[in-house]
């Protein structure tokens, strides 16, 4: 069992490489599970953690970088300065943006899905931005049920919004914003948990995800994140992974200030 680790004030913690890794923020819980499939040192998967000076707002990403190796070190880099540049905003507008414009103008031919998520400890408030990622699972724990985050369709015709980073220009992402209470959770995962295959072929998809976190023990991140990778793995009958996998969950704690 991994010891807590709370993150200082302006912090960002941040990793591309295999842990299991429980973590502190103020109003949050978050276990982060990393998987890198194969024998390379630096996995398609990013993820980072922040706290900005004033320990109000706190930003988890979970992003998939097309590529391994060199290639993701160095988008992680810039997603990480990024991040920092960003640390007391709540919303992802301008990070998307300029990670967008970065890719397509210094990682040409490479592109990244990313879900990142604002907490606003004080106010109790998530805002939620994909980038083309698998979206996000939310349990309820007033109602005992799990439903898909997903950000709406754009309105306006011919707007192009929420495709992965990288690829257009001048694209849109959205934001949707949830109000977790105590005991909620919400799950986070790159696309090598739901695309894991069985020795027959099967794809483990939203389906068999959905299925998996409607029985399991929903009391703590770490629970539901462990035995969800504990699951993975026998339904790939006990092969290792084929693509990156990472898992985070995340909290409400109960003694999460309101503003």
């Amino acid at each position: 069992m991994p010891t807590a680790r709370r993150l200082a004030c302006a912090e960002t913690w941040a990793g591309n490489k295999e842990t299991a890794s429980l973590l502190e923020l103020p109003g949050l819980t978050a276990w982060v599970q990393s998987a890198p499939a194969g024998m390379e040192h630096a996995g398609g998967d990013v993820h980072y953690v922040s706290v900005c000076p004033s320990c109000i707002v706190s930003r988890i990403a979970l992003a998939d970088v097309s590529g391994h190796g060199e290639m993701v070190a160095a988008l992680g880099e810039k997603l990480r300065e990024l991040m920092q540049r960003y640390l007391r905003d709540l919303e992802q507008i301008a990070l998307m943006r300029d990670l967008n414009e970065a890719l397509r103008q210094d990682f040409g031919g490479h592109y990244v899905t990313m879900v990142a998520v604002g907490w606003h400890g004080h106010r109790g408030l998530m805002v939620m931005t994909n980038a083309g990622h698998p979206p996000p699972l939310w349990y309820r724990a007033s109602r005992d049920e799990w439903r898909w985050l997903e950000t709406p369709r754009p309105s306006e015709r011919g707007r192009v919004a929420g495709v992965p980073l990288g690829l257009l220009p001048d694209v849109t992402y959205d934001r949707l914003v949830v109000k977790p209470q105590a005991g909620d959770l919400v799950l986070l995962y790159s696309d090598g948990v739901s695309e894991a295959t069985s020795p027959a072929g099967t794809e483990f998809g939203r389906d068999g995800l959905i299925e998996f976190v409607r029985a399991v023990d929903v009391r703590s991140p770490e629970a539901l994140g462990s035995r969800l990778a504990s699951a993975l793995r026998e339904f790939r009958g006990g092969a290792e992974p084929q693509d990156d996998q990472t898992i985070v969950v995340m909290r409400r704690n109960d003694d999460a200030a309101e503003g």
